[in-house]
């Protein structure tokens, strides 16, 4: 027997799914793509005071359109992973701008890099390797490059990049040419993918676009994961917030798929909520547990693989709190049955990376797989 948590009721589902769809047919989303924007208005989108307002016909047409599986390779081929409903991922984190040593923050090295790949590496419950720090030496508008290099040439386990540029997706796509063999190769077996992350509230990054829009022609999957802030960029309600959430997503995945009709999507659905007391995102309340929950049901309520944030803390310090926040979260997006699962490593609400975290978290990958899978 698989234990199982469900949060959620059919009623409830249908209910913010309404409300998403009300949201983008009545507020819209800001697109600020001349290409794209024509093309959703091509397709039933209106354009009104700066907005495209979507219709919810065109909206679940392209979730019905959309790919709801895809896999992920290492440098030769050898390794891969499965985003798909009812696989388990867990990846360590693209990069943080600080270093915690259990003492103090500082900033991170090429060397602490290389080490972070290494030791995800020999990882036995890290799926995904990222870079977990961005080296301070690499140039920052060129540093994912940089960084990908050393990815590839160091570990065979898929990576986990961020991009700032669409030139930068193109570069690494070609490093991917070059470990796959062939370009054909590198689209039928993909190294790499595009996150597109919405910036709070219904708005799209320019660049964000850019990349996506490279991806897409090149046939490789995407992840779409805002991350509206319970009580700042969305609303202070929890059914509010996931809502926006939801509709910033489902923008996403109707871009995505008249690009290009059946792109995989992985559905990124990682609200946070911020702590009144001091204005600082939340990462390890209660709140983030219930959340992540309710984004897994809706994600899985389309058919897609569903990226939570859970694992995580508040804390920046190994201390009981660090313990509960990442174990109670954790266990809980697991039980639900989210797909992927990031940031592995990260200490405090993206105050640092750890090394040492990087080894407790995938102890405790490991013991709360053991009590999921029953």
């Amino acid at each position: 027997m698989n234990p199982r948590v469900v949060f959620l009721g059919a009623q409830e589902i249908a209910r913010l799914h309404e409300a998403s769809l009300r949201i983008l047919s009545e507020v819209g989303v800001l697109v600020p793509d001349e290409e794209i924007m024509a093309l959703l208005c091509a397709h039933g989108g209106e354009k009104k005071n700066g907005r495209v307002l979507l219709p919810a016909t065109l909206v679940e047409r392209s979730i019905a359109q959309a790919g709801k599986s895809f896999r992920l390779y290492g440098r030769d081929g050898k390794r891969s992973v499965t985003f798909a409903p009812g696989a388990m991922v867990f990846c360590s984190s693209p990069g943080q701008f600080a270093l915690f040593d259990g003492k103090k923050r500082r900033e991170p090295g090429r060397e602490d890099f290389l080490q972070a790949i290494h030791l995800a590496h020999h990882l036995p419950h890290i799926d995904v390797v990222g870079g977990l720090f961005l080296p301070s030496e690499y140039p920052p508008q060129r540093r994912e490059v940089y960084m990908a290099r050393e990815l590839f040439a160091r570990t065979d386990k898929p990576v986990f990049l961020w991009f700032s540029q669409r030139e930068n997706f193109a570069s690494v796509f070609a490093m991917s040419v070059v470990c796959a063999g062939s370009e054909e190769a590198a689209r039928d077996e993909p190294r790499l993918f595009a996150f597109l992350e919405p910036i709070s509230p219904l708005r799209f990054p320019q660049e964000g676009l850019a990349i996506l829009k490279e991806a897409v022609a090149l046939g490789l999957p995407v992840m779409i994961g805002p991350m509206v802030q319970a009580g700042s960029t969305g609303p202070v309600t929890l059914a509010g917030t996931l809502a926006q959430e939801n509709a910033e997503i489902l923008a996403g995945v109707v871009i995505a798929e008249l690009l290009r009709p059946g792109t995989p999507v992985c559905y990124g659905g990682i609200p946070h909520v911020i702590d009144p007391k001091t204005g600082m995102i939340s990462f390890g309340s209660p709140e983030q547990g219930l959340l992540s929950l309710a984004m897994v049901e809706l994600g899985a309520s389309y058919g897609f693989p569903v990226y939570v944030n859970v694992g995580l803390t508040d804390s920046c310090a190994f201390d009981p709190q660090n313990g509960w926040e990442k174990g109670v979260t954790l266990i809980l997006g697991m039980l639900a049955g989210a797909t992927t699962f990031g940031h592995m490593g990260i200490v405090g609400s993206d105050q640092g990376g750890s090394l040492w975290q990087l080894v407790l978290d995938n102890e405790l990958i490991g013991f709360c797989k053991r009590v999921v899978r029953g």
